[in-house]
């Protein structure tokens, strides 16, 4: 097993610059990308990952994970 496949995605992801925000309903995420973008990240939107160690409730997705994305940001590079 190589290195990268121990590693879960947010540490992956971690180790790029990618700061993990939060986990919103994918009908919010254009705003929020917006937003972050107007003051300077860079974002990146995944899907909900089943394995997230900080969803605790997950009920709240009510078996629709597609429903719902993760918005992870950087500082943008120059």
């Amino acid at each position: 097993m190589s290195e990268n496949t121990a590693l879960t995605r947010d540490e992956r992801l971690a180790r790029e610059g990618w700061k993990k925000k939060f986990t919103c309903d994918a009908d919010r995420v254009d705003e929020f990308v917006e937003m972050y973008e107007s003051i300077g990240f860079e974002v990146r939107v995944e899907p909900v990952s089943p394995d997230d160690p900080d969803l605790t409730c997950q009920a709240c997705f009510g078996g629709n994970r597609e429903g719902y994305k993760t918005i992870y940001t950087r500082p943008k590079k120059s």
